[in-house]
């Protein structure tokens, strides 16, 4: 174990590297290693996997847009019912690979513990009922119903509207920067007392998370975090890009709250978790946005895995709670 290693507080488990912003952000900026980066580390496979679930969600179980042009409780339903149909296969197919059947046993595990039973902090005493329960009928119901208002409203012809399959394409790639301005703005608000204790604090039960803990959250937090596709009322946009953006923001939180760095399938490894976000999840005052758009090295609140940088954040605590006394 190199000394320049941060090790789990809590519970002794699997330690990824130290980590750095993208080659861009670096300094000096490094262009051509950020273009490697973007395609074989952030495009490759999660970000195009999302992509082509999004494009087969539209393609093959969105109802037309027609059917939109006078919105009702059945058209929210539909849409309610065709996304937990994909958390149930694809957060689901997760949980039941790493959680339930342990594949992997530990190996790559954040946290060498399990999933709370038995806690009387989540609903029914159980973590991953309380996870399902928050992701499907809050989530489910605030997506749904986002979705169903913005196709209402292509429908009308009353937002801007890309046509350009290129610009589309385009505009597809955008969505990850402009969710992670969004993400960084919402999140960091949200850790804001009284917001904290009243909405997000539900999801920070999760320290040792899950793949359902991914959007197990208040719907308050719900409405917020979801409200991003918000942006094509000002900007153009496309039906498909709606879908795409919840879908993204449904589906990418699972794999970097599995808990699991990397999944295991046969004698291969692949990208899993995300370790920025999970120390997020163990020290609640760092890694609030991305790693695509580092806000937090930019705004001081970046934690790359390292002793140094976990100094940092322990100086930050006690100057701020010398500033409160």
């Amino acid at each position: 174990m190199s000394d320049s290693r941060t090790r789990m507080q809590r519970t002794k488990g699997y330690d990824p590297e130290p980590f750095d912003v993208p080659p861009l952000f670096r300094s000096p900026p490094q262009p051509g290693p950020m273009l490697s980066w973007l395609i074989t580390r952030f495009l490759w496979p999660q970000s195009l996997l999302w992509i082509g679930i999004a494009w087969l969600t539209w393609r093959f179980a969105t109802p037309d847009l027609d059917r939109f042009a006078s919105l009702s409780i059945d058209d929210v339903g539909v849409l309610w019912a065709r996304n937990a149909l994909l958390m149930a296969l694809v957060i689901g197919g997760q949980h039941w690979w790493l959680h339930i059947r342990r594949a992997q046993g530990t190996d790559f595990k954040y946290e060498r513990r399990w999933l709370a039973k038995g806690r009387t902090s989540f609903l029914f005493n159980n973590q991953t009922r309380d996870n399902v329960f928050w992701s499907v009928v809050s989530g489910g119901l605030v997506t749904a119903t986002f979705e169903a208002v913005l196709f209402r409203l292509y429908a009308a012809e009353s937002i801007p509207e890309l046509s350009a399959g290129w610009a589309i394409a385009l505009m597809t790639l955008a969505v990850f920067w402009l969710d992670s301005a969004h993400f960084y703005a919402v999140h960091r608000l949200l850790h804001i007392d009284p917001l904290y204790k009243w909405f997000h604090a539900l999801h920070h039960r999760n320290v040792n998370t899950g793949p359902w803990s991914g959007i197990s959250m208040h719907p308050v937090e719900h409405l917020l975090y979801f409200s991003f596709p918000f942006v094509f009322l000002v900007i153009p946009g496309s039906p498909f890009l709606i879908t795409f953006s919840l879908v993204y923001l449904i589906l990418a939180p699972s794999p970097s709250h599995s808990g699991f760095d990397r999944y295991r399938v046969g004698s291969t490894d692949i990208a899993g978790g995300d370790y920025f976000h999970n120390l997020h999840h163990r020290y609640f005052e760092v890694n609030y946005g991305t790693i695509l758009l580092p806000l937090d090295h930019w705004f001081g609140t970046f934690h790359d895995g390292s002793v140094e940088a976990h100094e940092q954040m322990k100086s930050r605590r006690r100057q701020g709670t010398e500033a409160v006394d």
